[in-house]
């Protein structure tokens, strides 16, 4: 059964997540949801050579558009039970929104007669 539940990431840990996209020029955030909450975030950034000399690295985008973001992230995690939301950058702008659903199933079984 496939609830219609809002996305598990409270108001103040979305103003946090704003904040780390703010510093991301080149990567990806990850937003694990388990349960239709928000458990982990993880940030991996990269860096070209160039990069590391020419602009400051702490801070990637101060003109970012907040509130169409924050709907956009939102709409992603929208019913997901399980997976993951990828915001991916480049030069310091949003350019994709992955979605990775995930499905479990309790009541399958393996050719051993064990749960997958």
């Amino acid at each position: 059964m496939i609830k219609s539940v809002n996305p598990g990431l409270d108001p103040a840990a979305l103003e946090g997540l704003i904040n780390l996209v703010k510093k991301t020029y080149h990567g990806q955030i990850i937003l694990i949801a388990q349960n239709f909450r928000v458990v982990q975030v993880e940030r991996k950034e990269n860096f070209n050579p160039e990069d590391l000399f020419v602009r400051d690295l702490g801070a990637a985008s101060e003109n970012i558009k907040v509130q169409p973001l924050k709907d956009r992230i939102i709409q992603a995690l929208k019913g997901l039970e399980f997976g993951q939301v990828i915001l991916v950058f480049k030069k310091g702008r949003l350019t994709q929104i992955e979605r990775l659903q995930k499905e479990r199933f309790s009541d399958m079984q393996g050719m051993s007669g064990d749960g997958i």
